[in-house]
């Protein structure tokens, strides 16, 4: 292995954590959750807990037969790996004007810098695949691409190779929540692309009067992802009404900024802007609602953004004088109960 080699891979994976994971508001929470997992298999699966039994409860008297009832409570969804790879290059040029020249005579630092695009291009495709590329159709278990909390939160499209209608009261349970806040009996159609504002009490709307409040055990479990304009929105109207103006929001405040996002506090749930969201008209009117702990970053431990060797493409066959490595990855991002989380594509 190269001096160049060892370097580079040495770096890129000692500052992957901070450099990819710890820029992106999500996965910086799932990450101190121990929800980026590492692990192999077939198949990414886990049984999801689809009904409660507290209807099987029976009040009863002393001499009346007592029921002995049963009911199916855990399904099992299942994730297929997604792969990614990303080539990382540099020319033969590159190698004799930098490599182990002094520091009058280098142009470029090879190792940082290659280390520095490596890591964007790692958080950049992994932004995409956390926010479905910016497009309303879900990714799907069969496609190649990394699953998104679009795949997970869109109502009435097959995730985890579940299918789920709401028309038909088809697994409901494994729908995303719905803002309408009916019950998953009376719910007939989905209104999660009905155009509505960003308000507090909006926002309050949607957590307390839906599922999410039902599955949410404490505050801090909950986080509102949104684009920058409408965070700056919430924000207004929070320092309005003397909710933002706290230590805590503006200790938050001074902290996130530098890790590339905005994070404030509203009624115990972190409200994040993603300027990601704000790249295009669709994903600016995007909010969503997510139960942190619902949701589960697979990486396979055999492609864990592992980085091959740098090898000369020169020996091969009508090769070029370059080198070439390889980040490799698979995994998928799942979510294990929909119902506690919420995305809006209509807001303004």
């Amino acid at each position: 292995m190269s001096d160049l080699t060892e370097a580079t891979r040495e770096l890129f994976i000692r500052s992957l954590k901070n450099e990819v994971f710890l820029r992106m508001p999500f996965y910086e929470e799932l990450e101190k959750r121990n929800l980026i997992t590492f692990k192999g298999g077939k198949y990414i699966e886990a049984l999801a807990d689809m009904d409660e039994m507290d209807d099987l409860a029976q009040a009863y008297t002393t001499n009346e037969t007592l029921t002995d009832e049963t009911k199916d409570m855990l399904a099992k969804p299942r994730f297929t790996w997604k792969k990614f790879q990303i080539p990382v290059r540099y020319s033969g040029d590159w190698e004799i004007q930098n490599e182990n020249a002094g520091s009058e005579e280098q142009l470029l630092d090879l190792v940082p810098y290659l280390v520095k695009k490596a890591q964007r291009a790692a958080r950049l495709k992994m932004m995409k695949n956390t926010f479905n590329a910016g497009s309303t159709t879900p990714r799907t278990d069969g496609g190649k691409e990394f699953q998104s909390l679009v795949s997970a939160l869109n109502h009435d499209s097959t995730y985890g190779t579940l299918s789920r209608t709401i028309s038909t009261d088809t697994r409901n349970w494994w729908q995303g929540a719905d803002p309408s806040g009916l019950t998953d009996a009376s719910l007939t159609a989905s209104t999660q692309d009905t155009a509505t504002n960003l308000t507090i009490s909006n926002i309050r709307k949607w957590i307390n009067e839906t599922s999410v409040a039902h599955y949410m055990e404490a505050k801090s479990d909950l986080m509102i992802i949104m684009c920058p304009t409408l965070y700056n929105k919430l924000r207004a109207e929070m320092e309005s009404k003397s909710i933002y103006n706290t230590d805590l929001n503006k200790a938050i405040a001074n902290d996130t900024a530098n890790q590339g996002f905005n994070k404030m506090i509203l009624d115990g749930h972190s409200v994040v802007d993603v300027p990601f969201l704000q790249e295009s008209s669709t994903t600016r009117s995007w909010v969503f609602i997510v139960n942190l702990n619902d949701f589960e970053l697979r990486i396979s431990t055999a492609r864990n953004f592992k980085m091959t060797e740098f090898e000369w493409q020169g020996k091969q066959t009508n090769g070029v004088d370059y080198y070439l490595s390889r980040i490799l990855v698979a995994g998928n991002l799942a979510c294990w109960k929909p119902n506690g989380s919420l995305w809006l594509s209509n807001v303004s």
